[in-house]
């Protein structure tokens, strides 16, 4: 049976209560979905509570030494291979290097097994190139909240990198603030079905007739704004497809067809964050000399925390930056604090997915009015006008 704990489509799938049990009585188990929702053995449950005090969404995280109004800027990496090689600017990239040069460790998601996603501790940079870039399905967790907590009682630093609800996870399993933690969480749009995600590989396997050798999200061969998706096959062929032609990321960023429940209603897109910095693309960035390159990414930074403000400083030297202000960081960054509004075709779209192959089903649900495509546009928008609204009545 599911655990009784939590409503289902409240969970995020965080693993805080997997690894909260002192029992190991908690397994992860994957719905019809294809996302992962805890199950309790009743047989080996001591009823100790732990993995309700864990939860997130039933204890909501406020880090209250953080700032609600964060520095903001547009920053990227001035070497241009970090630059490249990662999602936006590479300021997360400079952030870990600074970390491994200090003998600390780095914690975020990698391509393991059959490109399976999931969160592994490293120490080198041979690991960082691993975790670097984004990964767009949900990444199993495992036990790396024990791991990262073996560490810090041992006095050794550790940068963890998250979704918003697992660095909240982390916290609340942590249960005490560690000076030698960071935290880094980015601008969330929603965690994607691994389920829907293994479909697309395996149906590229299928067109291209190989075996997948790297799959890469946000490759910048067409530039940062024209991001695409690169898969490489073991028979030297490759698939490039850019953000409005691959059909996994359309059904994602346009359709929203297979995020997590949960996050139609996000319980992490306030301030003050529950990290000490946020990173994100920093979409209709406006320089002050627009004759700088943006086309080779440009990451929005928020610090959130003096622990923040002091490691950004570190890296000042190996980075571009200019600060910006929170409309301009809202301007194209809506889901900061929005949640995404779920598809209406979304129910049909696992109904049929173990029937269809990912290409046909996409087809099938890529139809939509016009009029479903102003609502989705007028919803995402509104909510920033009116932010924008309350602050000049603010001022005035």
């Amino acid at each position: 049976m599911t655990i009784e704990i939590l409503e289902k489509n409240k969970c995020t799938g965080c693993y805080t209560c997997y690894n909260a049990c002192p029992k190991n009585c908690i397994a992860m188990e994957r719905d019809h979905e294809g996302f992962s929702y805890p199950i309790i053995d009743k047989k080996k449950c001591v009823e100790c509570g732990l993995c309700e005090k864990a939860c997130p969404i039933l204890h909501k995280v406020v880090v209250k030494t953080n700032t609600t109004t964060p520095d903001i800027f547009a920053a990227w990496s001035l070497n241009d291979t970090i630059r490249l090689n990662s999602t936006s600017g590479g300021i997360f990239s400079e952030i870990a290097l600074s970390f491994l040069e200090k003998g600390g460790y780095l914690c975020g998601a990698r391509y393991g097994e059959k490109h399976h996603i999931e969160h592994c501790v490293v120490n080198t940079a041979e690991g960082l190139e691993k975790i670097r870039q984004s990964k767009y399905a949900q990444s199993d967790i495992g036990y790396v909240y024990r791991d990262i907590k073996k560490l810090l009682d041992n006095d050794q630093k550790v940068l963890f990198c998250g979704t918003p609800c697992e660095c909240a996870g982390l916290r609340n399993y942590l249960r005490k603030d560690y000076e030698n933690l960071t935290v880094v969480d980015f601008v969330c749009r929603g965690s994607n079905s691994p389920k829907v995600y293994e479909k697309f590989l395996e149906y590229l396997e299928e067109k291209y007739q190989s075996k997948i050798t790297k799959v890469w999200f946000k490759n910048k061969t067409y530039g940062w704004n024209r991001f695409s998706t690169k898969v490489e096959f073991e028979n030297g062929q490759s698939y490039l497809e850019d953000r409005y032609h691959d059909k996994y990321i359309v059904g994602y960023i346009r359709y929203n067809l297979y995020i997590r429940p949960s996050c139609a209603h996000c319980e992490y897109k306030t301030f003050p964050r529950v990290s000490d910095i946020t990173l994100a693309d920093f979409w209709g960035i406006k320089l002050d000399n627009p004759e700088l390159d943006i086309e080779k990414g440009t990451s929005l930074v928020m610090i959130n925390s003096l622990k923040g403000k002091n490691l950004y400083k570190n890296i000042e030297r190996g980075i571009f930056s200019e600060r910006k202000t929170f409309s301009d960081a809202f301007g194209g960054n809506a889901c900061i604090s929005t949640s995404p509004i779920m598809n209406p075709k979304r129910q049909y779209f696992f109904e049929h997915l173990d029937t269809m192959t990912f290409d046909a089903l996409t087809k099938k649900c890529f139809k939509d009015k016009w009029t479903v495509r102003i609502k989705q546009r007028f919803i995402q928008i509104i909510p920033l006008k009116l932010k924008n609204w309350i602050k000049k009545a603010i001022k005035q």
